[in-house]
């Protein structure tokens, strides 16, 4: 990972800490974003991230998004495939479920994400069957 990259643990603690703020600053540093998030008793916490990762923390991607992509891997109604575009740099994977033939849900992440999902899946199908 580079200097300012961080592992999709990391980037759900981030999102949940910049989800539960009492402020949050930032500031664009041309490919980064210095990030303040200051939580209710006052305590500050300073990240620097990328771009890419600054805004799928805006729209909740780590907390939110990821959690609902695991829900519908979950889902033995619905069916999960994994369409793959190395030519797009940030969003190569899209996630489509289909239910009966129709799209129900497409989703668009990163290798890095993909790899957590599939791992998370594993993890609660495999406690499933416990």
């Amino acid at each position: 990972m580079g200097k300012f990259e961080y592992n999709v643990h990391d980037l759900i603690e981030i999102n949940e800490a910049f989800n539960n703020a009492a402020s949050v600053l930032f500031h664009n540093l041309n490919k980064h974003v210095y990030l303040e998030i200051i939580d209710s008793e006052g305590d500050k916490r300073c990240f620097t991230l990328t771009n890419r990762d600054f805004k799928a923390i805006q729209v909740d991607f780590f907390s939110s998004v990821l959690n609902d992509i695991i829900q519908s891997g979950l889902d033995n109604e619905l069916e999960m495939n994994v369409k793959l575009n190395p030519n797009l740099e940030h969003f190569p994977v899209e996630i489509i479920f289909t239910y009966q033939g129709s799209i129900h849900e497409r989703y668009i992440c990163n290798f890095r994400e993909l790899a957590f999902i599939y791992s998370a899946l594993k993890k609660q199908k495999t406690s499933e069957t416990i």
